[in-house]
């Protein structure tokens, strides 16, 4: 299953990870401006699919349009999520980002606040990322904010039912072979629960 904008990973574990933003995308503004693309999270998702056998998503080129903004209507990387998630039973959906870099912290989970299994998913996440290599990272954990914008994260828990979030990773950890390899090893075991 493969949309012009979207690349599809079947797995065999009931998990979706997802990397909508692997290039440039158009946030609603005044001047319709591109935001730029997030390396290497096609990547990770890629290891973490090859490795644990969890379903991937992933932007497939550049798009008018923001998979983590714009509402379902206007959004064909949520449509595909809908038809993958079908009537399959996915415990987990993890969006993967790149953390900005005036951030100061090395991995940002945000969790939908009106379901609370996504809030459980956020803290065994942060548990699992602060080990190994990786061991005293700093891990923040926030709410998603009550704006207008309805995240991946959002969608897939509100109208999926699935426990989700969005989980940040600094740009120095995407870069580097050696932390980006650690990251995906510390996340598979907790794929896999």
């Amino acid at each position: 299953m493969e949309d012009l904008d979207v690349k599809v990973i079947n797995g065999r574990i009931p998990v979706l990870l997802s990397a909508p933003h692997v290039y440039s995308h158009r946030r609603p503004s005044l001047t319709l401006s591109y935001k730029w693309g997030e390396e290497f999270t096609d990547t990770i998702v890629e290891e973490l699919c090859l490795k644990s056998g969890a379903w991937g998503i992933i932007q497939a080129k550049e798009t008018d349009y923001d998979p983590n903004w714009h509402k379902i209507k206007e959004n064909p990387y949520k449509k595909v999520i809908k038809k993958v998630v079908g009537d399959k039973k996915f415990n987990k959906f993890i969006d993967i980002h790149g953390l900005n870099d005036e951030n100061k912290y090395d991995f940002g989970i945000y969790y939908p606040s009106r379901f609370r299994r996504s809030i459980v998913l956020a803290e065994k996440m942060r548990k699992a990322l602060d080990k190994g290599e990786l061991a005293g990272v700093n891990v923040c954990i926030f709410r998603c904010p009550d704006d207008l914008q309805e995240t991946l994260a959002e969608y897939v828990a509100d109208e999926l039912r699935i426990p989700s979030v969005q989980l940040e990773v600094a740009r120095y950890i995407r870069e580097s072979d050696e932390l980006r390899n650690e990251f995906i090893k510390n996340l598979i075991p907790f794929l896999k629960v």
